[in-house]
């Protein structure tokens, strides 16, 4: 039997023309959560997602499996993670960190 897991990973992304943060913000990144069969599968549902948001991905600077015992910098770092990844395996959805946003260099 096939099991689920939940990746995570951390996007680059840029806002399409479509997005009313076009020319405004430039881009940024933000960490993402899903249930998936493999990376394959989470990789089209965090684009899929972002797509509906008028953002698009940039570069994928990495995409695993989520370590339940990884370790953060700190603790509430480590709570908000284990928080995201608890409430991915509880549901279908694609969960976002905050977004980390830059500006535009016009």
């Amino acid at each position: 039997m096939v099991t689920l897991t939940i990746y995570w990973a951390s996007l680059e992304y840029t806002y399409s023309k479509k997005s009313i943060h076009f020319g405004k913000l430039a881009g940024g990144f933000v960490y993402g959560f899903v249930k998936a069969y493999d990376a394959v599968e989470a990789l089209d549902n965090f684009t899929n997602e972002l797509k509906q948001q008028d953002i698009d991905v940039k570069k994928i600077e990495f995409i695993s499996p989520y370590d339940i015992e990884m370790e953060w910098e700190t603790k509430e770092q480590t709570k908000k993670f284990i928080e995201l990844y608890e409430k991915a395996n509880t549901g279908n959805e694609v969960l976002f960190d905050d977004f980390y946003a830059y500006e535009s260099e016009k």
